[in-house]
């Protein structure tokens, strides 16, 4: 065995060094030194030495520490390259801490260098502040912990999983830098002007890195970089139809992705239909100051059949930028499913069509037996989506935070009383007052005792019940839809 793994080590050597000769005997097309030392070097003729300077001008639009300074190299090939998954444009080596940009007149050279340079910044603080790297990475290190992905097949260290790009931590890694610290060195799509699309992340199944504060903020004390309050996800609020407008016209109403009122946030909102087969895509942008709800009119008839009235399933996507802190978000591919009926003029949230879209099966392949979010729809409205609760027997629970009386408005989290070990806990809904013990199975509403179907349990952080006891708690009717991971609840 050890000397296979001899044999194994020249043999890779060997490559290398060959590899090494092979760049070096290569024409160099041009070459830009920056004041760092950071050796930007084409071996394209598309890439002379003023655009060299304008991408590292790129590269320093960027978020970045000290880490910038020990960057060696930066070169860009022409030629094809290929790596552990396949066909690949980038390659970061942290040994020799180079950056090497394949394909370079055929590929968003800046998003790749972006991405590239994630794997630097990461590699380089984690090495210097908790002397690992991402390929030592396990379930229980201080970056999975804030990044909160237990539930998800990421490739840890030691997985015997097969290897795939998207779950590989280094690569959410390098990804998470691009949508939390690389916005400023994206340029938006000069055909368009607008956000939607601007920046995407790799592994859109996991949780937004934008919608983890807890996760900038673990990357901003390692790098020393200077604090941001994180904008907000949009939330929808209202999509009614709007009778004194033209036949086809809806008013979508939602929250501000705004922290403060001076804010400028650039909006893009981005809607597909799906009908037999056909996607139909639609979009708009608006730009507003401040935290106040904001307001954009659908046309509903350009997603649909203009000789049928059929009724359509669809998604709406809403990207927010505020191009003054270089910061983006954007709702997930599972959020704001819909089905819209034209005849009634009537947008209603529906569970997202993970099977009919092929998802599950996908997500199956990746090593992903159950999606590990609920999808919550609220009188036809969707929510927020949460982590899903279950116990062993397969029961489904909800945070009780969701019906806190502040909850409607911005799911904060609930008062507890810390007498009695801080086992009593109190929620007020609408107009019930509602007391609960934890791991007790009753329940006192309005003065009067309630036998629950499930215990009060803490889960996590969170207090939760059981969702069939949320018609006795309050007065919510609930459905669970297994195949959308979402629970359908109407208050009456």
């Amino acid at each position: 065995m050890r000397l296979s793994l001899t044999v194994c080590s020249i043999l890779l050597a060997i490559f290398v060094i060959f590899s090494e000769e092979a760049f070096a005997q290569k024409q160099e097309a041009a070459a830009y030194t920056s004041a760092e030392g950071i050796r930007f070097v084409s071996y394209s003729s598309l890439w002379n030495e003023q655009k060299l300077k304008e991408l590292y001008d790129s590269l320093l639009k960027c978020d970045h520490g000290e880490e910038l300074s020990a960057l060696k190299q930066v070169i860009l090939d022409p030629a094809p390259s290929e790596g552990k998954s396949g066909s690949r444009v980038g390659n970061y080596n942290a040994d020799t801490q180079v950056i090497r940009l394949f394909e370079v007149e055929s590929t968003p050279v800046i998003r790749t260098l972006i991405h590239e340079y994630g794997h630097h910044f990461t590699y380089y603080w984690l090495r210097k502040k908790e002397g690992t790297s991402p390929r030592q990475l396990t379930e229980s290190s201080t970056w999975s912990k804030v990044r909160q992905l237990n539930d998800y097949p990421i490739r840890w260290s030691g997985s015997t999983l097969p290897y795939l790009h998207k779950w590989d931590p280094g690569e959410i890694m390098a990804e998470d830098y691009v949508m939390l610290f690389g916005v400023g060195g994206s340029p938006l799509n000069p055909k368009s002007a607008s956000v939607v699309n601007m920046l995407r992340h790799e592994n859109e199944y996991i949780p937004s890195a934008q919608s983890q504060p807890a996760l900038r903020q673990y990357w901003e004390q390692l790098a020393g970089l200077s604090t941001k309050e994180p904008i907000r996800l949009p939330e929808i609020k209202q999509w009614q139809a709007l009778e004194d407008i033209e036949e086809g016209t809806n008013r979508l109403v939602f929250t501000s992705a705004a922290t403060q009122n001076y804010q400028l946030i650039q909006y893009g909102i981005h809607v597909t239909s799906f009908r037999e087969g056909q996607l139909i895509n639609w979009t708009t942008a608006i730009n507003t100051m401040g935290k106040e709800p904001v307001e954009v009119k659908l046309d509903m008839n350009a997603l649909r059949d203009k000789d049928s009235m059929e009724a359509f399933n669809g998604i709406i996507q809403i990207w927010a930028l505020d191009p003054q802190s270089n910061q983006l978000v954007y709702t997930p591919f599972y959020m704001n499913w819909f089905t819209f009926e034209p005849s009634s003029r009537t947008l209603q949230a529906i569970p997202p069509s993970f099977s009919g879209r092929g998802l599950t099966a996908i997500l199956k392949r990746d090593g992903l037996d159950k999606w590990p979010l609920t999808h919550l729809i609220m009188n036809g409205m969707p929510l927020t989506p949460i982590k899903r609760y279950e116990d062993k027997e397969g029961n489904v629970y909800v945070p009780l935070r969701l019906f806190n009386e502040e909850t409607v408005q911005g799911l904060k989290e609930q008062r507890t009383v810390d007498s009695d070990g801080g086992r009593r806990i109190k929620v007020k809904y609408k107009q019930r007052d509602i007391q609960l013990r934890l791991d007790e199975q009753q329940a006192i509403v309005n003065g009067v005792t309630f036998k629950l179907s499930q215990r009060v349990r803490r889960m996590g952080s969170e207090f939760v019940v059981g969702t069939d006891d949320l018609k006795t708690l309050f007065n919510v009717t609930a459905r669970w839809d297994e195949s959308g991971s979402s629970l359908l609840m109407e208050s009456i």
